[in-house]
């Protein structure tokens, strides 16, 4: 097999371990209520064993992607799978609560494996097109997570318990762990001696160092604007728009339907037209958007809102990737793993953020001042974009 069809089937073997693992993320939020009424939890610790597993996951993101520079990502994406479905079989058969707490735990673990790594092998393996790349791989994540909640919808309806749905979904990781690891072999061991060659060579530069500052800075900052908003989605409809609760949930699906959208055509600007104008076009589209959101009076304008909220919010995640390949060669695995460690830190503070501004000036209010983010990220992004410019005319 040439090494061009090695790397087409890499790709396809990362975009599936990609809607899997975005499954872990969401199988706790998703069973949630019926994990609370068995086990009788107050909501602070029904939201423990999500922020848990959302703290691990961060810090564990750096620290797997830094050993995935040095122990070679083969090992490390296939054992994540291995520890995440473990961890729900664990939780399968938990009867206490401190028992669930450390299956959330473990499970974070696990999850913390793939993004960085997975980023990491794909730039590293694909020096052209990288956007298309990245934007299947990020499509492959949003289609995982749509499935993933219709199969749990379905499930419930048929009166599985929560035990035997996180039953079920332990399996596939189980199965997938060994087919990842024969996929990533000859080429990536290969990809990997050329790393560990790099690391001893490059270094980064002052001015690398500051544009990586800058970029995580403008991140952190639509981070905030996203996950806020985001989060809120089912409260709002509810709260603000007078929407059923059992149907308020549907919402997010509009979300990933427009993700699903935004991936695949952000991945196609990206390599035609370069990373930071689309980040900065989607920031700075992202700002009318949620305000529109506010402001929508039918669910039909509310629905086509949220499908461009999504569409905005997904074509983020492409170029990022690959500005991030493109101005450091260096450990991308660490360089992955930390802006995986602080985004995911921060995204589980921003609805917090939001919240506290709800209870003073009220839900609409606060999601429209979370827009301000936005517009700091926005000025970042143009800055960048100006200093790159500069920089490639100079030389």
């Amino acid at each position: 097999m040439s090494e061009r069809n090695l790397s087409a089937n890499i790709l396809r073997s990362v975009s599936l371990g990609h809607a899997l693992t975005d499954v872990y993320w969401v199988i706790f939020p998703a069973l949630l209520p019926l994990i609370q009424k068995e086990f009788a939890l107050s909501y602070a610790r029904a939201g423990l064993l999500i922020t848990s597993f959302i703290v691990i996951a961060g810090l564990g993101s750096f620290i797997t992607g830094y050993l995935g520079d040095r122990l070679g990502r083969r090992i490390i994406l296939s054992a994540g799978f291995l520890i995440s479905s473990l961890a729900l079989i664990l939780c399968a058969r938990s009867n206490f609560y401190w028992e669930l707490l450390l299956t959330s735990l473990l499970l974070g673990a696990g999850a913390s494996t793939f993004h960085p790594n997975s980023i990491a092998l794909l730039m590293n393996l694909f020096s052209e097109r990288r956007g298309r790349v990245l934007g299947i791989f990020t499509l492959s994540g949003f289609m995982g997570v749509a499935v993933m909640l219709a199969v749990v919808s379905y499930l419930a309806g048929i009166m599985l318990s929560w035990r035997q749905i996180v039953f079920i979904f332990a399996w596939p990781g189980l199965i997938f762990a060994p087919f990842l690891f024969r996929s990533l072999s000859f080429s990536t061991e290969k990809k990997r001696e050329q790393n560990k060659a790099e690391l001893k060579s490059t270094r980064l530069s002052q001015n690398v160092i500051f544009l990586l500052i800058v970029f995580f800075a403008a991140n952190l900052a639509l981070t905030i604007s996203f996950n806020g908003v985001y989060f809120f989605i089912p409260t709002f409809m509810v709260h603000a728009k007078n929407v059923a609760l059992e149907r308020a949930n549907y919402f997010y699906i509009l979300v990933a339907v427009g993700g699903m959208i935004g991936s695949f055509f952000s991945g196609k600007l990206v390599d035609r037209f370069s990373s930071l104008p689309v980040i900065l076009i989607t920031t700075v589209i992202a700002i009318p958007i949620i305000f529109l959101l506010t402001l929508a009076t039918n669910y039909i304008s509310l629905a086509l809102i949220l499908v461009l909220f999504g569409v905005s919010f997904a074509s983020i995640f492409p170029a990022q990737g690959v500005y991030l390949a493109l101005i450091s060669t260096y450990s991308l695995g660490k360089t992955y793993g930390l802006i995986q460690c602080l985004t995911i830190l921060v995204g589980a503070a921003a609805p917090g953020i939001i919240g506290l501004l709800a209870d003073r000036l009220g839900l609409v209010t606060a999601l429209q001042l979370g827009t301000i983010p936005l517009i700091l990220a926005g000025i970042l992004f143009i800055y960048l974009r100006a200093h790159t410019s500069l920089q490639n005319s100079s030389s």
